[in-house]
This record gives C-alpha cells, structure tokens and sequence, in this order.
C-alpha cells in the first residue's frame, strides 16, 4: 500500500501503467472521519463529480491520474459526508436528482444481478467499451456502495483504460481512509469488487429467511457519463446553488403544511376521543338501568305472597295465567267481572272460572306493587327523568329538523365562486356569455381590472384559459362589466380596447388633436384628411406631407407637382432626356445640355428636330424643321 509519504504520485502513475496494481490511501480521508455514517453513495458520485471537474479544468492523461490520486482530491470528494449526519440509506437515483449532480453526470443505464466475478467481469467489459473517454459505475450492495471509474490515459505506450475503484468504507488494506484500488487490467479489478462486496453464500441457502435478507445478495450498478455541458462553471454552480434553494424552499413549504395537517388530524382525534368517551359513559348509564330494572323486577317476583287456601288442582291450566302479559290480564279480568259473563260462565264450568279470575287478580295486583315499588326508587326516578329529556329533546329535534326544512325551501341558493372557491349567494353570481363557469363579482372585477391594466383585449373566462380541452373561451361582454362597478377610467380604457380592433387612433399635426377614425378607410386612403371640423388638414399617409386642398394630384417624389407646374407654365421636357425646360429669350430652337444627350428639339410643337453633335447634321434639321414651325415668336407691337 502506498501513502502520501510514500513517494510522489507520478511514480505511481508511472508504475498503474506499466500493469501493477496500486492502493492509495489518505490518512483521515474517510467518510466517519468526516461523520457521514451513511453517506457513502454521497461520496461515491461526489468522487465522480470531482475528478470530471478536474476534466473540465483541463486535466488529462498522466497529470490526470496523479491528481486524481492526491489527498486533495480524495479531501474534496469525502468533504461532502460532513454535511449528512443522517443514519438514512440514500439511494443513487435519489442522489442524481440533486442540481450539483443533476448537471454534471448523466444517468445512461442501470444492471442488477448477483455479485460474482464472473458478473462484474461482464460489466467492466461493459463499462470499459462505453465511447465516452471517462465513465463511472456506481455498485450498490446493501448497505455498501462502491464506485468504479474508467479513465482513458494517452503515454507513450499508446492508449490505456485505467480503473479507479473508490471505497469510502475504512478496509484492512486501507484502516485510516478511503481507499483508490488502481489497476488496467479488467480481471483484477472484477476480482477486487469481487472480494470487497462478496456475500455469504448461507444467505440464500436459507429459505426461513425474509425477502429483505435476500437482497443483501443482489446490486446493482448505474452507469454514469459526464454532460456534454459544462458543468462546472460559474454560472452553472450558481444555477444550481439557485435551484437547490429552490428546492429547500419548496420542502419547507410543504414540511409546514404537513406539521399543519398533522395539527387538525390531532385536534380532530382529540374531539373524537372524547365524544367516544361520552357515548361510552351513556352506554355504562344505559346498561347500568337496564341492570337495575332486571334486578328489581326478579326482587319483586321472589317476594311475591303464597296463597294456599285457594282450591288448586293438578291441571295445568291455572299455571297458565302467570306467563300473560299485563293487557292479557286486564282484558280477563274486565271480562270476569262483568256479572252476566260470570253468570253465563259457572253453569258449565264454575270452579274452574273462579280460579282463573282468581289468578289473574293475583297477577294483576304483583304488576300494580311491583310498578310502584319501581316509581318509589331514585334509581326509577331517574329513569323516568332521562325519558322526559329524551322526549323534550325529540321534540326539540323534530322542530329544529322543521324550520331547517323550511329555511331550505325559502333559502336563497348559492354558488361557489371558481377563483376564490368561496360560497355567495346567487344574487352575486357573475356569468360570462356561452361559458359554463361562475364567479363572484369581487373576483371577477379584480381579473377584468388587471387585463384592463395591461391594456388586454379581448377579455377571456379565466378557467377556459386553463382549460386546455377548451376550444373556444367565453368572452367578457360589455354587459357583464357595466355590472362589475369600474371607475370611469378604467371604462373609459375598456371602450378604447374595444374600438382598437376597428379604428385607429389618428393624430393631426394641423390642430394638434386626436380622434379615432375606421381601421379599413385608414388602410384603404392614401391621402388623410382630419375629420374634425374647421381643420381639413391632408397630408400624404405614405411621406407625411402636407397637400393643399384643392391642388394637382400629390406625388411624394414631386413629379406630379412639377408636371401640373410644366402644363401651367408652358414649360417643355426634353424629347430624349426628358429634361425640363423654360425658355426665357431667343429663339425656339432649344439645345439639351444634359452630357450626352445632344438632341435639338422646337419648343413650340415640343418635337424633336435631330440628335447630333455635328453642326453640319443641326443646321440641316434646323432649317428643315422650321420651314413648317416659326423659329421666333411674334413680337407684339406696343
């Protein structure tokens, strides 16, 4: 094992890739050192993270390799487990959902199976042609998680995959920090995660143990490559700084929501633990009453008189009586005591009618003690107080249950408002046309004056918007807002978005005013008139001059102008350039000095005499031309 005072790291990088195995190890670079207990998947894709930044700075090769294996960067990698003090497992998937690893590493596949030789062999082999230069394996055997790296390292000698196995766990080989097992050989570095994460083959031969147990047989590994981004930079960390907080925020919103609900939930336990126990003692009551009355009755039966002078016979018929109720026994003895029943009775049967009036009257008075043997005990006369209660409150119920049916059929109806969820009644509804949602006006005046204030028209039902099945929103009318109570401004607002999409708001440089005028007859007109009275300024849409009502035809280069000037003035263009021309005295042959035009035309007909530069060619044309046109103008004679 080689330390930090062993010898410089390049002799280390010199002899990983002449085919030697080499551990490094850093005194006090552990993950308990630093107090993360169960932090080892933190230090694994930390170690990852660092050594690609370390790729990123420009790193490469043999400069590589040599800090890759320094304390600082094994520092830098374990300084992560200081900030996780939990016992929690974290698992990979989690930890790669964090931003400082979320932009840095990319997840690309995932294997699970039983960790063998033969098994991590295949995925080194698996790992080792990955076309990323540097790739990672993060292998988790509960509860240890171990990292592989592969870095492709350029020498002398050609190209080179070298792995970097990094265990954060304390070994024998490595007791006082994490330990960097380097080699380029793909079997032994399969046969070091061999020993490092072996299982006891006892555990599956156990079939009376749990499905939790038979996983500690099993990992799993998770392919990581470096973002074609970067990573690293400033601004990069400084998003990821951003959304971590983000992150926090969001998990302390919700941790307080949770410790809220979990208040309710207790105080709604505590409402129900007690109305449990009221209901419990009215149940105690009831049982204890009904007890009482058993006992009361079966204590009044025993104490009953025995009447042995009456005549008894061996029938079983006079013992038949005593199982009747109490109304039985009245209405026999209602019977028996009528005089022309008992007259028609004895003839035929007369002893034994006798012993059965004789016995119902016996009956009859037992009840009568009995009930009033009842009625002069506390214990009956709590009872009989309970029943008046329990009638008086009946009676309250049934009237309370009749005015709250009648308050219902004369209540008001009410709506719940779609943006605050508030109950109203329905006289504060607001409804927008072709739309199937309500609101109150409170919220509705609140929407409609924001999209007033963004200067936002048309004006849509704002649960259409959200609606994405929705094809066609109902829209806000003008009907709908004059109920909403706006100030005049605001209304004011609302007319000029509505008349925005068929006018145009035109200003005039003349009167220094503005007034709307159609969007179409704008768009159409190519000279603008102010509509206002007293002005009828024009000017041109297209140049923005000023045209003189009443004036030749406006051209904005000013050839229409000038050509109203040449016909009012008697002005001639050249026949070949088409130069204007006035003459002012002479004679009417008119000589373009435009370079290179040379034509000679008459400025009477306007023809073109001859286009030549040869005096000879001129004079000729010239004398033939004016032998049909007057070469001077009249003088007129004063």
């Amino acid at each position: 094992m080689s330390t930090e005072h062993d010898g410089p790291n390049a002799k280390i990088v010199e002899e990983v890739l002449s085919g030697k195995e080499k551990i490094v190890s850093h005194v006090g670079a552990s993950q308990y050192d630093a107090g993360g207990i169960a932090a080892c998947g933190l230090a694994g894709l930390n170690f990852v993270r660092v050594v690609l930044a370390r790729v990123e700075a420009g790193l490469t090769d043999g400069r590589l390799l040599e800090d890759v294996l320094s304390r600082r960067t094994s520092e830098e990698a374990i300084s992560i487990c200081s900030r996780w003090s939990s016992n929690v497992h974290l698992e990979v998937e989690d930890i790669l959902k964090v931003p400082l690893f979320e932009r840095a590493l990319a997840l690309v596949s995932s294997t699970y199976g039983k960790p063998d030789f033969e098994r991590f062999r295949a995925e080194l082999v698996r790992l080792q042609s990955t076309p990323n230069e540097y790739a990672a394996i993060v292998i988790t055997r509960p509860p240890e998680i171990i990292t592989c790296l592969k870095l492709l390292i350029r020498s002398g000698a050609g190209k080179q995959d070298v792995f970097i196995i990094f265990d954060s766990h304390p070994r024998s080989e490595y007791p006082d920090g994490a330990g960097l097992i380097v080699n380029t050989s793909v079997e032994a570095t399969a046969a070091h995660l061999d020993k490092l994460l072996a299982v006891d083959d006892g555990l599956l031969a156990d079939s009376t143990l749990q499905w939790q147990t038979q996983l500690l047989a099993q990992f799993s590994g998770h392919y990581l490559v470096p973002k074609s981004r970067v990573a690293n930079s400033v601004e990069e960390l400084t998003e990821a700084v951003l959304e971590s907080s983000l992150l926090v925020l969001k998990m302390q919103a919700e941790a307080v929501d949770l410790q809220f609900q979990i208040s309710n939930f207790s105080r709604e336990r505590q409402y129900m633990e007690s109305e449990l126990e009221k209901l419990r003692d009215k149940l105690r009551t009831e049982r204890q009453l009904e007890t009482n009355l058993r006992s009361g009755a079966e204590a009044s039966r025993a104490r009953l008189p025995k009447h042995g002078d009456s005549p008894r016979q061996p029938s079983s018929r006079p013992s038949e009586p005593s199982r009747l109720d109490s109304s039985s026994s009245q209405n026999a003895l209602e019977y028996f005591s009528s005089p022309a029943n008992i007259q028609r009775s004895r003839p035929s049967h007369e002893s034994t009618d006798y012993l059965v009036a004789q016995q119902l009257q016996m009956e009859m008075e037992r009840e009568q003690r009995h009930h009033k043997n009842l009625r002069a005990g506390p214990k009956r006369k709590d009872a009989l107080t309970a029943q008046a209660k329990q009638r008086e409150f009946e009676q309250e119920e049934a009237r309370l249950i009749a005015e709250r049916t009648v308050l219902q059929q004369h209540a008001q109806l009410v709506f719940e408002c779609g943006v605050c969820f508030d109950k109203f009644p329905e006289d504060d509804v607001t409804r927008i046309a072709n739309c199937p949602h309500e609101f109150c006006r409170a919220c509705m005046k609140t929407y409609v004056v924001s999209k007033l204030s963004d200067k936002l028209y048309p004006i849509f039902c704002p649960m259409c918007l959200a609606d994405d099945v929705v094809v066609e929103p109902g829209m806000i009318m003008d009907d709908l807002v004059q109920m909403l109570g706006l100030t005049d401004q605001q209304y004011q607002i609302l007319q000029e978005l509505q008349i925005a999409s068929l006018s145009i708001l035109l200003h005039c440089r003349q009167c220094k005013e503005g007034v709307f005028v159609d969007r179409d007859e704008y768009e159409a007109a190519e000279i603008i008139v102010c509509p206002l009275p007293r002005c009828n300024y024009a000017w041109c849409k297209a140049c923005q001059q000023a045209i003189a009502v009443g004036g030749p035809k406006h051209s904005c280069d000013g050839s229409s102008e000038l050509e109203h000037l040449m016909q009012r003035s008697g002005w001639k263009h050249c026949p070949g350039c088409k130069t204007p021309f006035q003459k002012s005295w002479g004679c009417n042959h008119m000589t373009c000095m435009a370079p290179g035009c040379n034509t000679h035309f008459c400025y009477i007909c306007g023809e073109s005499i001859v286009r030549s530069a040869l005096q000879r060619d001129v004079r000729a044309a010239v004398t033939a031309h004016y032998q049909r046109c007057r070469l001077f103008e009249d003088v007129p004679e004063n």
